[in-house]
Parts: structure tokens; sequence; C-alpha cells
């Protein structure tokens, strides 16, 4: 078979496959799950060609270090078991042992401190009383020291209220992502890591950008940038960035295809939509706990058809 493109839509068909490897191994599938990961299964070639990838994991096992394995045959709870499959796989899918991939982006998501999965949101209260809240499919590293305080996105968005240190001397807060540094001074703001950068809007305070390899720059109050590994993008005023906070998705003549990228972040499965649809511009207010509803208020403003092939694949195609 064909190596699969390495584009974005064939990175989350493998995490979702190996999703449904952990959730098989786990021994906790009931006969509707079943029924939904056949039905996934037979979506597409590309699925098929993602899962044929996972199914090698059980020769892969072999090259897991004896102590690890051990863990599974000790049978821990139901939710380390889970974690631990979640790793396990990871490594095996990735072609090796645990300390070969232990330094990838996808190791480092999968073994994050504190993790959301697709379409939940947690509050986390830090020991500086600092208030973190982690956005859907989010995965960040807390590393608390005496001399400053990191986080580390690794995938994902999350808002922070930053307090005051009560440390002598004061540590610094700071949030590290793979393109770089991003210090609070004061401050409320939100970062989202995307692929090719990590944006930064700032709502109280301000922020210190600083790229991996480029030069620094302060992020004021009401306004929001992005930086990759050597520049800074141009401020501009803030807008809807935060509106998932209060459960909500806003629109404002959003081209339709970028709207669906965006709504897919909260959805389970894959969106695909055809150039016809992508093409149309969406404007509105909605609600993120109910993306079946957003699909079908799509249908009352715009020339639309929606297709469900499973739970999982939904295509949306212009008229």
């Amino acid at each position: 078979m064909a190596a699969a493109p390495a584009t974005e839509q064939y990175v989350r068909l493998r995490q979702q496959a190996l999703e449904w490897q952990v959730a098989l191994w786990s021994g906790e599938v009931t006969a509707d799950q079943r029924s939904d990961f056949d039905e996934w299964l037979a979506a597409s070639d590309l699925h098929r060609q993602a899962w044929s990838e996972i199914t090698a994991i059980e020769q892969k096992l072999r090259l897991i270090p004896t102590h690890a394995a051990g863990l599974l045959k000790d049978k821990p709870d139901a939710e380390k078991r889970r974690r631990l499959l979640q790793l396990l796989g990871l490594a095996a899918v990735t072609g090796g042992t645990v300390p070969i991939v232990r330094n990838s982006d996808a190791w480092q998501t999968w073994a994050a401190d504190h993790h959301t999965h697709t379409g939940e949101q947690q509050l986390l209260a830090l020991s500086d009383g600092s208030q973190v809240i982690l956005n859907t499919s989010t995965a960040v590293d807390i590393e608390f020291n005496s001399r400053e305080r990191r986080l580390v996105l690794h995938h994902g968005e999350m808002y922070i209220r930053t307090a005051a240190d009560a440390g002598q001397p004061v540590r610094p807060f700071l949030v590290q992502t793979r393109h770089g540094v991003a210090q609070a001074l004061g401050t409320r703001f939100n970062v989202r890591l995307k692929q090719e950068e990590t944006r930064v809007s700032v709502h109280d305070g301000a922020v210190q950008i600083q790229p991996r390899l480029g030069a620094g720059h302060r992020l004021e109050s009401g306004l929001q940038a992005g930086f990759s590994t050597h520049r800074f993008t141009a401020a501009t005023p803030n807008g809807n960035e935060i509106a998932w906070l209060e459960g909500k998705l806003v629109a404002e003549r959003m081209r339709l295809g970028d709207f669906l990228d965006e709504l897919g972040r909260y959805r389970r499965g894959t969106i695909h939509y055809d150039a016809k649809a992508a093409d149309m511009v969406v404007s509105g207010v909605f609600p993120l706990p109910d993306t079946d509803r957003i699909l079908e208020s799509l249908l009352q403003a715009l020339p639309l058809r929606v297709s469900y092939f499973s739970r999982y694949w939904v295509s949306v195609h212009g008229l």
C-alpha cells in the first residue's frame, strides 16, 4: 500500500486510529462503540491505511522495556491502564522504543501533566494562585521551581490569569511553545499553538514575546499577534479569540472552510467539505457544546448539503 501524504487530515486520522486501538485494548468497548469503529474504518481508504499502521503495534510492543510492559500485567485501574496503553501505542506507531520517541511532539502531548479531549475544557488552579483554562484538545506541562513558573504548551489553547508571586525573588511567569516563550507581565492572556505559529491575545497587562530565534516584542492589552520560530507578526486589535470561554464560536463574515476547520477542533472525527462550500461566507454566534446543531443551522442559512457517513465522518457540499 502506498504511503499516505503527511497532511493535517491524515495526521488526525492516525490519531483517531490510535485512539481506537487504545479503546479496543482497554476491554471497555461497548457494542455501539464497536459499531462506530466499524463505520470509521469503512469510511475511506485513508482510514484503513491509518489503521493498518496501528495494527503493527503488537510486534512493536516487543521493543518496549520490560519494566514498562510489566505494568500491563499488573493491571492498574482503568484510567491508568488507558493512559499506559496510549503511551505504549504511540511508541509502537512511531516506530521504536519509548526512549526514542520521548522527545517527539506527539509523545510530549500524550505524556503531558494535564490534557483535554476533543470538545472538553478544564480549569487548573496553580500553586501560586494563577488559573489556567484549557480549551479543546490541549496538552500542557507545569514546571514550577524556585527560579521560574513555566507552562509548556504542547498542543491546543489555554487562557491564563496570572497571580502575583509570593516568592522572593519574584519568579517570572513563562509560557513556552515550540516557537518560543511568552512572559506574562501581570496579565490575563490567551495562547493558542498552531502548526505554523503561536497566537497570543492580551486582555489585561502585557506579554513579552520572545521567538526562539528572533527579536523580542512587547504585546500590550487589547492586542493580539502571532510568532513563529524566527519572527513576530504585526499586532492587531483583539477579536473573538476567547469566545470559547463562554462556549461560543463567533464568525464575522468568515470563509466557511475556515469556519468548518475551527468547528472541527471541537468535534471528534473529521468534517470534510468541497471547494464550493469552502468559499461561502458565514456570520453568527454558535453554541460550541452542540456541533450537530451548528451544522444544522448552516443548512438554514446557506445552500448546503450535509451528509453523515458515521458519527465521526461528516461531509459538507455546496449546492
